[in-house]
């Protein structure tokens, strides 16, 4: 059986690019036959402009303007709302993806991957008019909903959880087109480590309380804040802290480390997180839908803090419920709920117990072999 498989993303956040190269990681792994997997990103077909000010869109929304963010994420996510909004989106999505119709129909893949709305809306758009056959599997990156995702013409829904299949069920989808699999991570998040071997190649001590920081891609949230708290627990613990592509946060967490003479690791991007993950004791990040299934994968309770109004606060609500995170407001509460989590041990483990009730880890290759086995 021949299969053409195109799997295509959007760079508005580091996720949506992520979840896409773990299915494509996944098929280069599996290695199944007669597939021909084409990885792409759908802003590449659209002209310079519009793919430079979608991201920048985002990160001023989210980083400067984040109430409005939300609000705006809220707004559009009324019904009637979203008819008007929807129909201003497509019209723009349109003008602009030319490029990346063309290419669509001109390379005719049996199984588009999508994970990323903007392309999802646009190949919805060609299936909706008849102009092409390809099956179209949207992958929701959060867990839980938003109207944005839902696009007639997909014929199938990967979602994080069973809270994300009612979303969608609510939104009249129907209940055979959502396949509860998870959210698509790197492979080797599923995969066992040398626990000892990484503490000796990190140079972490394995008899202290870890603390890992991580601010995403691009270094979000109050990272500095958070160092100066932890600056403040007077117990002999370590921490690592991943500043991202941001150059500035790290310098700037250099110096709190160097003026508060922290036992803490300060790195830049990295590309072994999944390591330093493995033999942590708790995670502080936001609740993107990426680092949330990476840290549900290792099994690390996670602190979310300053989750982004919209998408996060529906991640950070989901782990909360399920017992496999602590949700902290304000930088003033970090303190009492660290301390909370070193002086317990019990509580720990009942998270981590939470954990692998809600856990997928093996997402990307469940999705993989889905669209592979996904018949016209």
């Amino acid at each position: 059986m021949n299969k053409k498989v195109l799997i295509v993303y959007a760079t508005a956040g580091i996720g949506h690019k992520k979840a896409a190269m773990a299915v494509k990681e996944a098929y280069d792994e599996m290695k199944l036959p007669g597939t021909e997997v084409t990885l792409i990103d759908a802003l590449d077909y659209t002209n310079d402009f519009f793919k430079w000010s979608y991201l920048q869109a985002y990160l001023l929304m989210v980083n400067k303007l984040p109430t409005l963010w939300g609000l705006l994420y809220y707004l559009t996510d009324i019904p009637f709302i979203d008819l008007f909004v929807s129909v201003v989106r497509r019209i723009s999505n349109w003008a602009n993806s030319k490029r990346l119709v063309n290419y669509i129909l001109d390379t005719k893949p049996d199984v588009i991957i999508s994970t990323h709305f903007f392309a999802s809306e646009v190949i919805a758009d060609l299936k909706h008019k008849s102009l092409m056959l390809s099956r179209l599997v949207t992958i929701v990156t959060d867990y839980r909903l938003h109207a944005w995702w839902v696009c007639e013409g997909t014929d199938a829904y990967i979602v994080a959880s069973d809270d994300t299949r009612r979303d969608l069920e609510g939104r009249k989808v129907d209940p055979a087109k959502i396949k509860v699999m998870g959210i698509p991570i790197e492979p080797v998040f599923s995969k066992p480590l040398d626990k000892p071997k990484i503490f000796k190649e990190t140079g972490l001590r394995d008899d202290l309380f870890t603390i890992l920081v991580v601010g995403g891609g691009f270094g979000m949230g109050p990272i500095e804040g958070i160092v100066r708290v932890i600056a403040e627990i007077p117990r002999e613990l370590q921490t690592v802290v991943v500043c991202g592509h941001n150059e500035e946060l790290a310098q700037k967490i250099q110096s709190l480390k160097d003026e508060y003479k922290l036992n803490m690791k300060v790195l830049g991007f990295i590309d072994n997180v999944y390591e330093y993950m493995d033999i942590s004791d708790t995670l502080i990040s936001k609740s993107g839908g990426i680092t949330v299934s990476e840290s549900l994968a290792k099994e690390i309770p996670l602190v979310v803090i300053s989750p982004i109004l919209g998408q996060e606060t529906g991640n950070s609500a989901f782990l909360v419920r399920n017992n496999a995170a602590v949700k902290v407001k304000r930088l003033d509460d970090l303190k009492a709920a660290l301390e909370g989590l070193i002086s317990d041990p019990v509580k720990l483990d009942k998270m981590k117990e939470a954990i692998k009730r809600i856990e997928k880890p093996n997402a990307a290759y469940d999705v993989a072999k889905f669209a592979y086995e996904y018949d016209k």
